[in-house]
């Protein structure tokens, strides 16, 4: 691979077979696949293998809404994209997640979970996840089937998160790739638009450098994949692929809170709800709980991942040392220009009894000794970064973390703001978004009927919110970017086909977590890589088919 820097004097037009934008997962993966064919591929991003303050300013917008981060919190302009601050957390969506949900207006996908089945192996293997095995009792040693005992036939309790270790792409895949010289990348190169003279075929991808000269890459195919936000950018700047004013609409991210006490029956009872385990194949996993499709169908709810999570770092009475601890440190940063961090820092802005948690820390500072040498060695020495921290409850007390599915809402949008640009004359981008009243009601009832069957067990008992809690709880942005170039059979409705071109053109394609038509409850990276691998495959046999 050659690597030309965008802050340097450059040629302005560049041909290839193939032009990829963005090196994040989705971008890299496609290259990854397509590499060994020998045909040529130029690779454009806007960054560098560090991350420059100056681009970071390319990506400021404004965002009208309760849960949606600043937008040059959640995106970086970098080798690498979105994986170089990614945590690693992996699963494959359901074959749920894949149905059309009528009553709740929600589309299917054009393709089957069965469909994407060997492409999720495949991804599983690219972020090094280990064994395709997604129960406890088949991928963790000496692991229960279930997690709540006696099982009830309303919950399904039997999945796992896998962590990868995280997998870096610019770090992990630049060896490998650059060993290819059909490859060229060229960093420092914000791309602005596609052009295409007949409407049909896009016929070039024009950038500005770093140097502030404009470039041009012509290809037979173009793979859009700068992540979700910068790729509904590009396209509307663009003018293609919005003949019905689909492009940018249906923004849906993953609400994420921490909701109601559950207390467990048996306080001893603690280990696998909590814990970060070891696979039997090293990656760390950590249980899930959900209710069962059965129940998601009949109640007309979305989709709800659930972790047992420790007590509330807030309040000083858990008697815990490092919580106190965790709750001091985040209030010092309750502000932060630290990536994806400010909305997890802003609950500990009303921190109670600060003199109580230091005495809390002092009374346990032997401890706190402890579990920093077990913390540093499985954070920051081991080859598989330790997620974060658990805790057991002394006295059994605990809260249930959800990350949720949004509902596709047209009005939830970006569109490209009509008085602000960036430095390389692009409009920014105003972001529209709320999670609706609809969303946090179906929340609610997925936790109420959690509650009802814990009970049944007698496993736990949980108290969930009120709906006025619900209504007014503070929801966090997953920093996922989702539905904004939707994938479907009808351009009506979609802005790109069940192979991911987009309508109306015969050589542009989207790889991103944008063409999500649902957001399921899981992290969309495994998802993602898995559409970027089967593009490849795809774009490989139009190749062949070409021959």
């Amino acid at each position: 691979m050659t690597t030309i820097d965008g802050r340097q004097p450059i040629r302005k037009v560049w041909e290839a077979d193939l032009v990829v934008v963005g090196t994040g997962p989705s971008g890299m993966s496609v290259v990854r696949e397509l590499a060994p064919t020998g045909q040529r591929i130029v690779i454009l991003d806007a960054g560098d293998f560090t991350v420059p303050q100056s681009l970071q300013d390319t990506l400021r917008g404004d965002a009208a809404s309760e849960a949606v981060e600043p937008q040059s919190k959640i995106r970086q302009k970098r080798v690498g994209g979105a994986s170089m601050q990614w945590g690693g957390r992996t699963a494959p969506f359901e074959a749920f997640d894949f149905e059309a949900r009528e009553a709740l207006g929600l589309p299917g996908w054009p393709v089957t979970r069965q469909e994407l089945d060997d492409y999720y192996r495949r991804a599983a293997v690219r972020l090094d996840v280990g064994a395709f095995e997604w129960t406890a009792q088949g991928a963790i040693k000496g692991e229960r089937r279930h997690l709540v005992e006696p099982a009830d036939e309303a919950i399904a309790d039997e999945g796992i998160w896998r962590y990868s270790p995280p997998t870096r792409f610019a770090d992990v895949y630049k060896k490998e790739i650059e060993e290819r010289e059909n490859v060229t990348l060229i960093v420092n190169a914000n791309v602005v638009r596609f052009t295409s003279a007949n409407g049909d075929d896009v016929d070039g991808v024009e950038a500005m450098t770093a140097a502030g000269e404009r470039i041009t890459v012509k290809a037979k195919s173009y793979v859009l994949a700068a992540g979700g936000l910068e790729s509904t950018r590009i396209l509307l700047h663009s003018g293609l692929g919005n003949e019905h004013g689909q492009v940018g609409r249906n923004y849906m991210i993953h609400p994420i809170a921490e909701v109601g006490v559950l207390e467990l029956r048996d306080v001893d009872d603690a280990r696998a709800a909590t814990n970060y385990v070891r696979t039997v194949d090293g990656a760390w996993a950590r249980r899930l709980i959900q209710l069962a499709p059965e129940v998601k169908r009949e109640h007309n709810l979305l989709n709800l991942g659930l972790a047992i999570w420790y007590e509330d770092p807030r309040d000083p009475s858990h008697g815990d040392p490092l919580l106190s601890a965790f709750a001091l440190v985040r209030k010092a940063l309750t502000y932060t220009g630290e990536f994806k961090a400010t909305g997890m820092h802003r609950r500990y802005a009303d921190l109670q009894s600060p003199v109580r948690h230091v005495k809390n820390v002092v009374l346990g500072a032997p401890s706190l000794v402890k579990y920093a040498g077990v913390w540093a060695r499985d954070r920051w020495i081991s080859s598989r970064t330790l997620p974060a921290f658990t805790r057991r409850s002394t006295r059994g007390r605990y809260r249930l973390r959800f990350d949720a599915e949004q509902l596709p809402t047209p009005d939830n949008r970006v569109v490209l703001s009509a008085s602000e640009k960036d430095r390389f004359g692009v409009p920014r981008l105003s972001v529209q978004h709320r999670v609706t009243r609809e969303d946090r009601l179906n929340y609610l009832t997925s936790l109420r009927l959690l509650a009802e069957a814990f009970e049944r067990s007698g496993w736990a008992r949980y108290t969930p919110p009120t709906e006025k809690e619900m209504l007014e709880i503070s929801l966090v942005d997953g920093t996922h970017q989702m539905g904004l170039l939707r994938m479907g059979s009808e351009p009506t409705t979609s802005v790109v086909d069940r192979n991911l071109k987009v309508w109306g053109l015969s050589n542009l394609y989207v790889a991103s977590t944008a063409v999500f038509p649902t957001a399921s409850h899981a992290g969309p990276t495994m998802t993602a890589v898995a559409l970027a691998i089967r593009l490849a495959d795809h774009l490989r046999s139009q190749q062949l088919d070409g021959l």
